[in-house]
């Protein structure tokens, strides 16, 4: 059961170490998620995930947030450090495609803690090549030709592999509309 972001707001001003951890319970994952798929790497994201519930807790921030503006904010300080990091390193983003993060912050607002585990466990459920793919295209970004190469298989074949598995994800998530946009935007940024 997800937790409501009043309550979260309510338990931090009241016990800072349990509202704390309501916080992380409901956050954590889908903001390392998110800052993965910016900065394209998970360590570094969690740091910089870390780093923001640090200060949101240290500063009180949440004293100064209305509840039904928890997640936007959290996403918003996510992607503010995110794009600050890579323009550090000199890897500035095109408009179109900070208006592509900006809808996935949105629809990952949505994602259920819960939905990313049964996605990760029904991914770890898939036959071993198909897992394998999956999981390198959908999970770490790679692209195809990356995939074949590694596994020293053809790019038709990881084209079949990664379809079969998203046709066994489709089913067990038909009901997921955040699954399916997910999936979409992975494989729109293959082409």
């Amino acid at each position: 059961m997800v937790v409501k972001d009043s309550v979260i707001i309510k338990v931090l001003q009241e016990n800072c170490n349990k509202g704390g951890s309501l916080l992380f319970e409901r956050y954590y994952r889908p903001l390392v998620l998110f800052a993965d798929s910016l900065i394209k790497d998970r360590v570094y994201a969690e740091d910089l995930v870390q780093d923001i519930f640090y200060r949101f807790m240290k500063e009180r921030t949440y004293d100064n947030i209305a509840p039904e503006a928890l997640g936007t904010y959290l996403f918003r300080a996510v992607r503010n450090i995110c794009v600050n990091s890579l323009n550090a390193k000199k890897e500035v983003y095109s408009e179109l495609e900070v208006l592509r993060y900006d809808a996935i912050e949105e629809e990952s607002k949505t994602i259920d803690p819960e939905l990313i585990i049964a996605v990760h466990k029904a991914i770890d459920d898939l036959p071993l090549k198909t897992r394998v793919v999956v999981r390198r295209i959908l999970i770490e970004g790679k692209k195809y030709k990356e995939v074949a190469e590694e596994n020293e298989i053809s790019v038709n074949t990881v084209k079949t592999l990664l379809a079969n598995g998203l046709k066994q994800l489709r089913r067990l998530f038909a009901n997921s509309s955040v699954l399916c946009l997910f999936i979409k935007f992975v494989l729109d940024s293959k082409k």
